[in-house]
């Protein structure tokens, strides 16, 4: 499967995460130290109002992680956001 989209959720309704704009870019400036051939793939935005999920997606041309980097984005959202439960949505590989 490659990963499309990056769902990042609170584990409990009655939390929020915080304003992850910042954190976000930073996080993704790292995955594309590893990852350069990713670079302009990944778009995000959060919610406005609470909880304030945050959703990393692919956008232009990208067809999708590999698993590797799915992996890789995956374990940097965890890390990030921790408590929080982090779901990888994708589409067959062709």
């Amino acid at each position: 499967m490659k990963a499309m989209t990056f769902w990042v959720k609170p584990q409990s309704s009655l939390e929020a995460l915080p304003e992850a704009r910042d954190l976000v870019q930073d996080l993704l400036e790292l995955f594309y130290e590893y990852f350069p051939e990713y670079e302009g793939c990944l778009g995000f935005s959060q919610s406005p109002r609470r909880p304030r999920y945050l959703f990393l997606y692919m956008e232009g041309p990208c067809g999708g992680l590999l698993p590797s980097a799915a992996l890789f984005l995956k374990d940097l959202l965890e890390t990030a956001f921790p408590g929080a439960e982090v779901r990888v949505y994708g589409k067959p590989w062709p």
